[in-house]
């Protein structure tokens, strides 16, 4: 197990973390940010990689991989395909009892992060925490990087309510035995992707869930880098709403009904001149603007608050038509 800066820590008053990655095809983006875990700043934790059948090449790099990092834990799927079955596994194989999750593709954005995470950690709670994506040039991690920002703002403060609904897979602990007991996937095996979503809603009511809006427990994921790309990403993402019960579904919901009428009704407000709704608009949009400033300096992405308002009026055009798509057009697969 590795042990950095073991002074820094009491290590009889840490329990030990087991991180689990569940990987398809994507040896080579965790070969670049591994070194980012494994310079964690806590004395007890695993990495243990679950390979849900790689193709013959990406499961020789990984086999490559953990032959340089012996600490390293590679367990290979012997059921079904799909991530529910490789996370259920190496949580299985898990020698701790927290279960930190991550993606390949992503990397503590400091050496804190489980050390920030574990800070809340309980038998009886679950740990949201947040992923934003790297900041790069262009409109298109522009993009990303708002509607990341705006979907974090809604499941972190549903969550301080007491009321979450989703968590991000890419920085997600709960408790080991929790898992093993209730066995939340059981009656969502068939669905291929929204494991994180899922284990949020089945801990509702069973375990204290709470987010972590520590900078230091962020964990930074690797961007799409072509628009078809990140469509697919997020058809696969919002297909994970038909799965949902209505409670669990209505607080996105809310919102984005709210920023779709809004907007579509814009046009009403200039041809029929109905001054009530001049005035709903000229007052609703600097409120979500500066509400939006303050969850900026909460999660970062600062240089998208210039552009706020045409930004989010991108973004209610986007939850009509992506809406659309996904209820004729389910994903079938998780990757």
């Amino acid at each position: 197990m590795p042990v950095h800066n073991p002074d820094s820590i009491n290590v009889e008053e840490k329990p030990g973390v087991s991180i689990v990655i569940a990987i398809k095809n994507g040896h080579k983006s965790f070969t670049s940010y591994l070194e980012e875990i494994l310079k964690q700043d806590y004395p007890l934790f695993e990495i243990i990689i679950v390979d849900d059948y790689s193709d013959p090449g990406a499961l020789d790099g990984l086999h490559k991989l953990v032959s340089l990092h012996p600490h390293l834990k590679l367990i290979q799927s012997t059921t079904s395909s799909g991530k529910k079955n490789a996370l259920i596994l190496g949580i299985q194989k898990a020698s701790f009892p927290y279960i930190l999750c991550t993606d390949a593709d992503c990397f503590p954005q400091t050496s804190h992060w489980i050390e920030g995470m574990m800070r809340y950690a309980d038998p009886g709670t679950l740990v949201l925490g947040y992923s934003p994506y790297e900041k790069r040039k262009g409109l298109l991690n522009l993009w990303i990087r708002f509607e990341t920002l705006i979907t974090g703002m809604q499941y972190l403060s549903w969550a301080g309510h007491g009321k979450a609904y989703m968590g991000v897979g890419r920085n997600l602990l709960f408790p080991r035995d929790w898992f093993l007991k209730t066995q939340p996937f059981s009656e969502v095996m068939h669905v291929p992707y929204g494991d994180d979503d899922l284990i949020v809603q089945r801990a509702s009511g069973q375990l204290k869930i709470i987010p972590s809006m520590d900078q230091q427990t962020f964990v930074v994921s690797q961007p799409e880098t072509t628009w078809k790309a990140w469509w697919r990403q997020k058809h696969r993402h919002m297909s994970a709403g038909h799965h949902y019960q209505v409670s669990s579904w209505l607080k996105p919901g809310i919102l984005g009904m709210a920023l779709t009428g809004h907007w579509f009704i814009f046009p009403l407000i200039w041809h029929q001149m109905y001054p009530w709704l001049l005035i709903c608009f000229l007052i609703a949009l600097p409120l979500r603007w500066i509400r939006y400033a303050t969850w900026t300096r909460k999660l970062g992405d600062r240089d998208t608050l210039l552009l706020y308002p045409l930004l989010e009026a991108a973004y209610a055009l986007y939850l009509a038509v992506m809406g659309f798509f996904t209820l004729i057009n389910r994903k079938k697969t998780w990757n």
